[in-house]
């Protein structure tokens, strides 16, 4: 696997993530809408009519589909979140792992990192290059050491 493979393959788990962040937001703002017209349905001083069940029955049919949704990307972001903590794994050195864990699983910049870490930042981009080699030299990447 090449370097840029390598990099890419661990880029995946971010915008997964992100994105079931983004679905969990509108399934929440959904469910008020939907709340928010059954109440003004069942309210006392409201006269129902077939625009406000039809206007509830879309507001239900679009949060189901996005909950089918969610649920499938929350798979897939698990799925890719397993494959990136198992490749960040096979790094021997933890202080490496870390820095592969930081970058690509917590969103963090090198410079964030480095504060934290308190190295430069310089040694945190030296450590991420030297976990990235190690990846890229084993032979079985997904699981098992080679090398």
């Amino acid at each position: 696997m090449t370097r840029q493979e390598m990099i890419d393959q661990l880029k995946q788990y971010r915008p997964v993530h992100q994105e079931c962040e983004r679905l969990r937001k509108r399934i929440a703002d959904k469910r008020a809408d939907m709340y928010g017209i059954r109440s003004a349905v069942t309210g006392a001083s409201c006269v129902k009519s077939n625009a406000v069940s039809d206007s509830v029955e879309r507001v239900v049919e679009a949060m189901d589909s996005m909950v089918h949704y969610y649920t499938e990307k929350v798979a897939q972001a698990e799925a890719v979140e397993r494959k990136t903590v198992q490749l960040i794994d096979c790094i021997s050195d933890s202080e490496k792992r870390c820095v592969l864990f930081m970058h690509y699983i917590e969103g963090k910049t090198f410079f964030e990192i480095s504060e934290e870490m308190c190295y430069s930042e310089r040694s945190i981009w030296n450590r991420h290059n030297a976990a990235i080699e190690e990846l890229c030299g084993m032979t079985h990447p997904s699981g098992a050491s080679g090398s």
